[in-house]
């Protein structure tokens, strides 16, 4: 998976981590990128590694990242596991029965593809793992408050872990909102189900709303080195949401990822067969109990994410881990453990076919994720102009000429990173005669397929010319 071809997506996030990496400062726009942990982290990383310029970042250090978060995801619905099951099958069940949702959960094909790309969405699906382990937490320590030798500021530290979790989810990713909005759904009938004297303290509250602001305020600003962006993630940015959401052509990119509401369900199920999740979609509905909030909470996230228009496969992450989690927290009695075992099993069996699929082809067309995804092709286009570039004689001070419309451009500004400073990048023909009508000559030359035939009248210099898909449907031509 790590041999992968960068996504476009993750290549523009590599590139925001280089610029962190470089100047110490990241400024959170809402019309450009997510939240800033992921550069945070990867950048924390990066330097750990002994990388701290744009030009010698790791790619694999980097997809490093999602994965140290997919790892702690699978802890924190672990450690909720074994705290909330209460086996029918002995005391090796309660071992057992969170040892297989941490198995079923990692080997699912679409959490072992999403764990090594570098984009927010693992970090989202772990921090709000995270407030269900807090959650969780608080509530058991709720009741043990009344038991003996049991230290009282406990459900404080919960509550306070809580809202830093969801801290932490809001400065990952946007669409945190829809998690918020499905867990407060979905826990409107559990609160008045809870055991008399099991009422919310103020206090808590504030604990958990301060730990959230906080952590929130503090990413968002740039560790205080940028007010401006909290101003944007807390008022500017919900604007921005909404047109993205209603996938309108507004807002950038948006319109091209409008689908029906139904999109999800075949992007987990029914897209192809070696990746689909159905075997884990019948363990959720066998095990579905009317006091599981995880159960409702998971129905509430689908409704939400199909409502709206804007959907990609990255998303149907938030979606998979609530329905992988949601059977494991139900009492398994020996009846429900009958039949949930063998749907198990199923699981396992239908995640090691997709993980083989993976493995041996992760660039393959045949797997539902790869979404808009980039060509392989553009590692040889990288390796093209890497050779012309070396080639030339240092005295002519080589640089590349790029005239692509921004869309098409990504993930090449990645692959071509050590050239990155002798490269412009320009988004139409017209820019090109410019620079020779000015006696201009670039080493190398990249533009649409369409337009290769206009390149060597304006420089008859550059004698080598070859094609390369930068996208399926988008092919470039370098001269040099």
């Amino acid at each position: 998976m790590f041999a992968r071809t960068f996504h476009p997506d993750e290549a523009n996030q590599a590139f925001t981590t280089g610029r962190l990496l470089e100047t110490g400062r990241y400024e959170y726009r809402p019309d450009d990128h997510h939240g800033p942990t992921l550069y945070y982290a990867a950048a924390a990383l990066q330097k750990a590694t002994g990388h701290d310029t744009l030009a010698s970042m790791d790619g694999t250090v980097l997809r490093c990242t999602p994965l140290l978060f997919a790892l702690l995801a699978l802890t924190f619905g672990f450690l909720t596991v074994r705290k909330l099951v209460k086996p029918a099958v002995g005391k090796l069940g309660g071992w057992l029965v969170p040892v297989l949702f941490a198995i079923l959960l990692g080997t699912a094909p679409l959490f072992v593809f999403f764990a090594t790309d570098f984009i927010q969405e693992m970090l989202l699906a772990c921090f709000t793992m995270m407030m269900v382990w807090a959650g969780v937490g608080y509530f058991h320590s709720r009741t043990a408050c009344h038991e003996p030798h049991t230290a009282q500021r406990k459900p404080g530290t919960c509550a306070l872990l809580f809202g830093i979790a969801g801290g932490l989810a809001f400065a990952t990713k946007e669409t945190s909102i829809l998690a918020f909005a499905a867990a407060a759904f979905a826990g409107i009938p559990f609160l008045a189900m809870r055991p008399r004297g099991m009422n919310l303290e103020g206090r808590d509250i504030a604990l958990a709303i301060a730990g959230f602001i906080l952590t929130a305020v503090l990413f968002f600003s740039s560790f205080a080195a940028n007010w401006q962006g909290v101003y944007n993630a807390f008022i500017a940015a919900p604007l921005s949401y909404l047109g993205r959401a209603a996938g309108s052509a507004a807002s950038a990119g948006a319109a091209d990822h409008v689908h029906p509401w139904w999109q999800y369900f075949r992007w987990l199920f029914f897209a192809n067969w070696h990746f689909s999740a159905l075997p884990i979609l019948a363990l959720f509905l066998v095990t579905f109990s009317r006091r599981s909030f995880v159960h409702f909470y998971a129905l509430a996230l689908f409704a939400l994410y199909s409502f709206i228009p804007y959907k990609t496969p990255w998303c149907a992450l938030q979606l998979l881990v609530p329905l992988a989690l949601a059977p494991f927290l139900v009492p398994w009695t020996r009846t429900r453990s009958v039949v949930a075992l063998p749907l198990v099993a199923l699981s396992l069996a239908a995640n090691a076919i997709g993980d083989v699929a993976l493995v041996c082809n992760p660039d393959s067309k045949e797997i539902p994720y790869n979404y808009a995804s980039a060509s392989p092709e553009v590692k040889q286009l990288a390796a093209v102009v890497a050779t012309a570039m070396d080639a030339a004689p240092s005295h002519e001070s080589p640089f590349i000429a790029v005239a692509l419309p921004p869309a098409d451009t990504w993930p090449f500004p990645w692959y071509n990173r050590p050239y990155e400073p002798q490269t412009g990048y320009w988004t139409s023909f017209d820019d090109l005669k410019r620079l020779a009508a000015g006696g201009v000559k670039p080493t190398v030359v990249i533009v649409p397929m369409t337009e290769g035939h206009l390149v060597q009248p304006l420089f008859p210099h550059l004698k080598n010319t070859k094609r390369f898909y930068m996208r399926p449907g988008v092919r470039v031509r370098v001269f040099w």
